[in-house]
């Protein structure tokens, strides 16, 4: 199956069924102690976001309590700040949001070229087209 046919199943089910196949498939690694704090549209959107980077990431991540809140703050239009070490998962943050609301487009400004490199090369595993545009972007 690919990322596309993924992402609509899990887009087109609903929260009852996306609860029941978290639970079964993610188990224990579930933060099922904050899901159980949300608004049922929250909790939709948590529940989707858990399943689509637990199947994506073939069972090895499944999104942290921090990523989730900040996926929320983003999907109700609200800023964030995230304060994590390196390699702590703030990518993810940017990657959710797409694959959660496929249809729009996001900016992130990332002042090092480095991990302008790697949050491309993260977002393209997920299925995310992603460009990066710098001073090494051509003019044509």
């Amino acid at each position: 199956m690919d990322v596309n046919s993924i992402i609509q199943a899990v887009q087109e089910a609903s929260m009852e069924g996306l609860d029941s196949f978290a639970r079964s498939l993610i188990q224990e690694r579930l933060p099922t102690d904050y899901i159980e704090t949300l608004s049922d549209k929250d909790k939709t959107d948590v529940l989707r976001a858990c399943l689509l980077v637990y199947i994506l990431t073939a069972t090895t991540i499944v999104p942290r309590v921090f990523q989730l809140e900040a996926i929320l703050a983003t999907l109700n239009g609200h800023d964030s700040i995230i304060t994590a070490g390196t390699g702590c998962g703030k990518t993810l943050c940017l990657i959710i949001p797409n694959l959660l609301r496929p249809d729009t487009i996001s900016v992130t400004i990332s002042p090092l070229k480095r991990l302008q490199i790697t949050q491309v090369n993260e977002c393209m595993k997920y299925g995310i087209s992603t460009i990066s545009i710098n001073e090494d972007t051509p003019n044509d």
